[in-house]
């Protein structure tokens, strides 16, 4: 049976600050469940076999992020992902540097032979989920009006990323879905 693992990166400052603010007010609003999932910009999945499979994965990532130096990301107000989603994220910039960390993380995973995700870096829609994926499943009236709450609301702020994970997926509790971590220069 194939099994997946993410590889996820946490927002700081002022950009998780805001960004769970709104994330806590739409879950409030829309009582969406208790416990609300941890914010975080997936970089790439990766498919395994067994246990095997996976220590190689997490030996590989962390081989290929020791050439990787901290970085800054930018948000850039919100998108909305209709049905089958109906998922209201934070929009990332896809700036030079973002789409150079993705190509190299991606092309590099590719290279040693693992299955990663079929995104190409002009194609991928960086992101950080707001609502929508985890928790009580909302109608499409309720997201709509969750979009209509948020959409003009300007978010542009920096984030320094200095660390990445490498997470199970559908856990919500952090002990559980935490594999590892890796920390940048």
């Amino acid at each position: 049976m194939e099994n997946v693992t993410y590889l996820v990166c946490i927002p700081k400052g002022a950009l998780y600050y805001c960004a769970n603010k709104i994330q806590n007010f739409l879950w409030n609003k829309y009582n969406l469940g208790p416990l609300l999932p941890e914010l975080h910009l997936t970089i790439d999945a990766y498919y395994y076999e067994d246990a095997v499979g996976l220590e190689s994965i997490k030996y590989s990532i962390g081989d290929i992020l020791k050439d990787i130096e901290s970085f800054e990301i930018n948000s850039n107000g919100f998108s909305y992902m209709p049905e089958p989603y109906n998922c209201i994220t934070v929009h990332i910039v896809k700036d030079q540097k973002l789409k150079s960390i993705y190509e190299y993380i991606h092309i590099s995973m590719q290279e040693r032979g693992f299955k990663t995700r079929e995104f190409t870096s002009e194609e991928i829609v960086f992101h950080i989920s707001l609502a929508g994926i985890h928790g009580r499943k909302w109608s499409l009236a309720e997201s709509k009006n969750a979009w209509r709450d948020i959409r003009n609301f300007q978010l542009q702020e920096p984030s320094l990323i200095n660390e990445f994970q490498l997470w199970l997926p559908d856990q919500h509790q952090p002990e559980e879905r935490l594999i590892t971590s890796y920390k940048l220069r």
